[in-house]
């Protein structure tokens, strides 16, 4: 547990540093395959997302069940982090409802380009495909240009993943374009 919070410890301070180095770049992503929560409940249940120790101080943005499945995408930020959490939804009895994170993304981005949101996406060349999300810097346009799209996957069930995708084979709904914000 020690040499693994020493090891995040020291990926966080390098990316902090090369991400100050390289001011070109202005989101850094890590995707994130071994999410064990053993540590933190030996079962790996949970009911709230924000109540397990590694996700403590983050705001909830945004849960979504994933239409027709078991799985759900939650979207979580931390001051420049922002993260999106693949889980199980497990329905141990008809009145109670658990989770478990099958995978995450974790993005860093620049506190200038705080304000984003999830957003659903189209895959160009098939249009069919499902669930493939993106997180967008704020635009006021129906769809995101490709420079304002931060990330993009495509949530791969039957492997229990994300997978990235290139934002040029990509289409992005923006759900707030319309919509007075400040009502």
């Amino acid at each position: 547990m020690i040499l693994r919070n020493f090891i995040v410890i020291l990926v966080l301070t390098l990316s902090f540093g090369c991400n100050l180095k390289k001011k070109e770049k202005d989101v850094i992503i890590e995707l994130k395959n071994d999410v064990s929560l053993k540590e933190e409940n030996t079962d790996n249940i949970y009911r709230e997302i924000t109540d397990l120790e590694k996700y403590a101080g983050f705001t909830k943005i945004v849960g979504m069940v994933l239409d027709g499945t078991e799985n759900a995408l939650v979207y979580l930020q931390k001051d420049s982090l922002q993260v999106l959490v693949l889980e199980q939804i497990i329905k141990d009895n008809p009145s109670k409802v658990n989770y478990k994170i099958l995978d995450e993304v974790r993005l860093i981005t620049k506190k200038s380009i705080l304000f984003s949101e999830t957003t659903s996406c189209d895959l160009i060349e098939n249009m069919s495909e499902r669930f493939i999300f993106g997180i967008a810097k704020d635009q006021d346009k129906e769809y995101f240009d490709k420079d304002h799209l931060l990330g993009v996957w495509k949530i791969n069930l039957s492997e229990k993943k994300f997978e990235p995708i290139e934002s040029e084979r990509v289409k992005c709904h923006n759900h707030w374009f319309g919509y007075d914000k400040d009502v």
